[in-house]
């Protein structure tokens, strides 16, 4: 890694020392519902940090490898999937063959990276022909986002993370397409209805959240606060770039 990513992994240390990133359960279980996760099969997940995903699809019976570069995150993904295949790796770079693997999934990474344009590369080049990918992504007009930082503060989203980056549901499909991955299934990404006592444990500590399940109900597609791109392997298309807004524009030799 180079200097400047070495300092963002030591930004993701430090958050993975404290509260770290982490979903409710149901989240992880809909996402490989969507995948059509089958057992048996191998799955990688980019930027895994504290292993919640592995650890779901693991009792589903994959085969579940895991990259993320802030050891802190793998330590962690150690103890909640230790059957788990994980390695210290930038996602820009996966350590892994061409076609390894019959999944892939990415939830709220590539926005913060260095170079997602190589990232998304990655995904698809590690992907088996027929393989498919789940990658979440954040809406840049977010119904609730709208409401509480664009109309009352006059300020657009914020994750908190050193490298955010935010679009609109159709400029993420055709930068998932200039980059080798084609679309075939885009989902709203709101939070998840609580279906057991760990999901109502964990909106217990993020009460917040249930503001934003409540809305959830009544938000648009467009307006959704992410988006789930279900994709395979495909030619890129690098026409798309034009497309782009500025920030996921790839530059020039890029």
């Amino acid at each position: 890694m180079t200097y400047r990513s070495a300092k963002v992994a030591a930004s993701y240390d430090a958050t993975y020392t404290g509260e770290g990133f982490a979903d409710c359960d149901s989240a992880y279980a809909w996402v490989l519902d969507r995948l059509a996760a089958r057992p048996g099969a191998t799955l990688l997940d980019v930027a895994c940090g504290q292993g919640a995903l592995l650890r779901h699809a693991t009792v589903r019976g994959l085969s579940v490898y895991g990259i993320d570069f802030a050891k802190k995150a793998l330590q962690l993904a150690r103890e909640a999937a230790p059957a788990a295949h994980l390695a210290l790796a930038n996602g820009e770079r996966l350590p892994y063959s061409d076609h390894s693997f019959d999944y892939v999934t990415c939830l709220g990474s590539l926005e913060h990276y260095l170079d997602p344009w190589r990232g998304a590369a990655e995904i698809a080049r590690v992907l088996k022909p027929g393989g498919r990918a789940a990658i979440l992504l954040p809406n840049a007009y977010y119904l609730a986002d709208i409401v509480w930082h664009v109309w009352r503060q006059g300020r657009g989203p914020d994750h908190r993370q050193v490298i955010q980056r935010f679009a609109a549901v159709r400029e993420w499909a055709d930068y998932l397409e200039m980059m080798g991955l084609k679309v075939v299934a885009t989902r709203r990404g709101n939070p998840r209805f609580p279906r057991n006592h760990s999901d109502w444990r964990w909106y217990r500590s993020n009460p917040r959240r249930l503001l934003y399940l409540a809305a959830g109900w009544l938000t648009p597609k467009n307006l959704s606060a992410s988006f789930l791109y279900i994709c395979t392997p495909a030619a890129p298309r690098p026409e798309l770039n034009d497309r782009l807004p500025l920030e996921l524009r790839r530059p020039e030799g890029g």
